[in-house]
């Protein structure tokens, strides 16, 4: 790519010049993985088509819950002409959004909390292929501690941070190497309720060390979960 090429132009909006601050840190990353770069352009959401010259390549939308006047804002974009991808940050009641964006297309919505590598995969793959595939699934907070167990028969001890439909983001007890690609199995003991749950995955990324010292790990579950009830006052 040619050192002349020009950069990727973003736009972020959000209701606050703090947030938008906050929002443009986690996002530094896309100047080492984008070889054109990326221009930055900050804004408010009610402003945001004011800043449209020039085609910007990605609008982000950093909203705290998904009501009338946000959709009423990114409705706006549409109606100005503007084409091209549009994310959407915002905590919200997934199947709520997903009625209301469906008829809205290069939309991707990302619901909050949200992990950093998340923002920054979707955000990359906007700008690059300027179309992703909408997946809105509510990640849940948690603390449960899991085996993951390998093809090759070792086990690892884990604990997983947020889970979804989809997928769960844990970290393993201590720094291991693992490979994108691998496929395991995660087995959660849930002595609250007597039972073991243990579901097929493959790990999709990996950090080479998380926020507990451990080695990071994305996984997507591919599969129907077996579970197993205790036999308890045998």
């Amino acid at each position: 790519m040619s050192k002349l090429s020009k950069p990727k132009h973003l736009i972020l909006a959000s209701r606050t010049e703090q947030e938008n601050a906050l929002l443009q840190r986690k996002l530094l990353a896309l100047n080492e993985i984008i070889p054109e770069g990326v221009k930055v352009t900050t804004t408010r959401p009610q402003a945001t088509k004011l800043e449209l010259s020039g085609e910007p390549d990605l609008v982000i939308f950093n909203f705290n819950d998904w009501k009338k006047d946000e959709l009423k804002w990114v409705e706006g974009l549409r109606n100005e002409g503007y084409r091209n991808m549009i994310m959407i940050l915002a905590k919200a009641d997934a199947p709520t959004a997903v009625r209301n964006l469906q008829l809205l297309e290069r939309i991707v919505y990302l619901e909050k909390p949200y992990e950093s590598r998340d923002l920054v995969g979707i955000a990359e793959k906007s700008i690059r292929k300027g179309e992703v595939a909408q997946q809105i699934h509510r990640r849940f907070s948690t603390e449960q501690e899991a085996l993951v167990e390998f093809s090759v028969g070792r086990s690892v001890s884990s604990r997983i941070f947020n889970m979804s439909k989809t997928g769960a983001y844990l970290e393993l007890n201590g720094l291991k190497d693992v490979s994108i690609g691998d496929d395991v199995r995660l087995r959660m003991e849930l002595e609250d309720v007597s039972r073991t749950y243990v579901m097929p995955a493959r790990i999709v990324w990996t950090q080479v060390m998380g926020r507990t010292g451990g080695t990071g790990v994305g996984v997507h579950f591919t599969g129907k979960g077996n579970v197993k009830r205790h036999i308890v006052g045998l």
